[in-house]
């Protein structure tokens, strides 16, 4: 019998999440809306923190942020356990992106600040995550709070029948 094929660390991730999905009290369809939730209030929430001026910059000062720190920090992790859920994820993050420069607009023009709505988005999605995940212990809660990303994504992706 051959030797098995030891499993890539996004596998092993992503099995991990799945073994306890079977033991959510929630449905799949609310856990992933939460999961994108609590990933657009994360952002948007960094986002809107004030950023330092700096000079050598130029121009390009007002495009950079905290949130430009968080992108490249997530993709760079990603990039080294998948490249595909990699480029999934910053697509995914274009897309809020584009979704937050919308709000900033809405926010010049009266609507409310984006900070709040960054802050009320992380905690309904948090919320909504916690409830599925509240037959676990604290530590065991974080730890699947931040696997969550990555379950989503290679879902989607085995879904689509990609290899990853």
């Amino acid at each position: 019998m051959p030797p098995k094929a030891e499993l890539r660390p996004v596998d092993k991730h992503f099995d991990e999440y799945s073994l306890v999905q079977k033991q959510f009290t929630l449905p799949v369809p609310v856990l992933c809306f939460a999961i994108v939730l609590t990933l657009f209030g994360l952002v948007t929430f960094i986002w809107a923190l004030p950023f330092p001026y700096i000079s050598f910059l130029g121009r390009y000062n007002g495009y950079v942020n905290w949130a430009s720190f968080l992108i490249a920090f997530s993709i760079y992790y990603l990039l080294r356990l998948s490249p595909l859920v990699s480029y999934v994820m910053l697509f995914m993050l274009f897309a809020f992106s584009y979704g937050i420069i919308q709000l900033e607009g809405w926010q010049k023009t009266g609507g409310p600040e984006l900070w709040l709505v960054g802050l009320v988005a992380l905690i309904v999605g948090l919320a909504l995550q916690l409830l599925t995940y509240r037959s676990f212990n604290f530590n065991r809660r974080l730890g699947l709070l931040l696997l969550a990303p990555l379950w989503l994504i290679v879902s989607v992706i085995k879904k689509l029948n990609f290899r990853y």
